[in-house]
């Protein structure tokens, strides 16, 4: 325009304008021309197929060296804005990153970042959006490359693998159960099992060893696996969040997920069969109580996405339920909160009927901050120190309302639950 202006007030110098404008022209076609397609690009997209919650992760793209050498790339990367790009921050994440480098010469671009999922499920990095600048720096080539990718964000399961290996070599003491005294004197020889690292060198049967060319161990009766259910509430009380603590931010249902799932783990690793489903009004994912480590992905992909929903819980009818896909006698871990007062008695209800079938455990996950603030370990304001006190009274007449049914009631707060009911379930194991 600017241009344009002058030329009309000095006609003497139009021409030489109409020779910069074909200059220009003619240096934007040549750059254009110089400028490689960004499809031609070989780009590679490296995540893991599957993330802890809340757990960080590297998302590294990978831009094979070639025909753009030498020239400045713009990436922009689509994902779901589940997956948190790290860097951004708080507030600043739209599900969409931007970076930009310049390739180098004869060698492959790497750039990374870092991630976190911070819901759990399943959710996709999309497509990448590439513009290569020109050599000359007037033109950028755009191309979109489809790179559809799909991770999942599971519980998180801290320490598992520590775990397994404590719990296989049986020193429960150094995950925080108390031992437990053998009952009934010497025991029983039953069957031989495959050697796990920890277990005692003592128990390996040298004939076996010799005749299999692997170390067996001596399994007896009371090491012979039981069954186990595990009954996950997902319901409305379920949805309540941590404000602190380990796990800060994670619902209930989350906490009480990671525990299963590690409660599953430690038990298939003891040759228990072990069973899972979730509940709210009804039951719902239901897997059948199998044994074997095999299983244990089986249990972990049916309900690691399982959200709350907004639907009250009838625990009365999840057991009723339960016990028609599963009629013999076995342990049942329901994981929950205890109801109001008011619905205590129906939950006290419901666990007495389950009780005739089944011997029950049910797991009550606390509110750690309520249980802070009344104990004044942390500063609140008066009111909400009352609010904080009343909500105790209420979770202690709603406990011992509980306490009056059959089943082993645990009151624990949710980054201890894992530890607490492997306690509880070995406890139940050996009586």
């Amino acid at each position: 325009m600017l241009l344009s202006l002058i030329a009309v007030l000095l006609p003497a110098i139009a021409p030489l304008l109409w020779v910069a404008d074909i200059a220009l022209i003619f240096m934007l076609g040549v750059d254009f021309l110089m400028t490689p397609p960004p499809s031609m690009l070989d780009v590679r997209r490296r995540i893991p197929r599957r993330v802890g919650l809340d757990r960080e992760f590297e998302r590294a793209l990978w831009i094979g060296p070639g025909v753009a050498d030498g020239l400045t790339i713009s990436m922009h990367e689509e994902r779901a804005p589940e997956l948190e790009c790290v860097a951004m921050g708080d507030g600043q994440d739209e599900g969409e990153d931007a970076e930009e480098a310049l390739l180098p010469a004869g060698k492959p671009l790497v750039l990374i970042r870092a991630h976190r999922g911070l819901v759990r499920g399943r959710f996709a990095f999309g497509d990448l959006r590439v513009r290569l600048r020109g050599p000359l720096g007037l033109v950028w080539r755009q191309s979109t490359i489809s790179a559809q990718q799909e991770l999942d964000v599971e519980p998180a399961m801290l320490g598992l693998s520590s775990v397994l290996k404590l719990a296989a070599s049986d020193r429960w003491f150094d995950l925080g159960v108390r031992r437990m005294r053998r009952r009934g004197g010497q025991r029983e020889f039953d069957s031989l099992r495959e050697y796990v690292p920890g277990d005692d060198p003592r128990q390996v049967d040298h004939k076996a060893f010799a005749r299999r060319g692997t170390p067996m161990v001596k399994q007896y009766i009371e090491e012979r696996g039981q069954e186990l259910l595990i009954l996950i509430d997902t319901g409305r009380r379920m949805g309540a969040t941590t404000s602190v603590g380990k796990g800060r931010g994670w619902s209930k249902l989350d906490h009480a997920l990671d525990a299963a799932l590690q409660l599953s783990a430690v038990a298939l690793q003891s040759q228990d069969r072990v069973g899972i489903a979730l509940f709210d009004e009804r039951l719902h994912e239901y897997l059948p109580a199998e044994k074997g480590m095999r299983h244990f992905e089986r249990l972990r992909r049916s309900v690691y996405a399982a959200q709350p929903s907004a639907l009250e819980s009838d625990l009365g009818r999840a057991l009723r339920e339960l016990s028609g896909h599963h009629s013999r006698r076995a342990l049942v871990l329901v994981l929950s909160e205890v109801a109001d007062p008011y619905e205590a008695p129906r939950q006290r209800a419901a666990l007495l009927s389950g009780s005739k079938r089944h011997r029950l455990m049910f797991a009550s996950l606390d509110d750690p901050a309520i249980r802070r603030a009344a104990a004044g370990i942390d500063p609140v304001r008066p009111a909400e120190r009352v609010a904080a006190l009343s909500l105790r009274e209420e979770r202690r007449h709603s406990l011992a309302e509980l306490s009056g049914s059959k089943a082993r009631i645990l009151d624990t707060l949710p980054a201890e639950s894992a530890g607490r009911l492997l306690a509880a379930w070995l406890d139940e194991r050996r009586q």
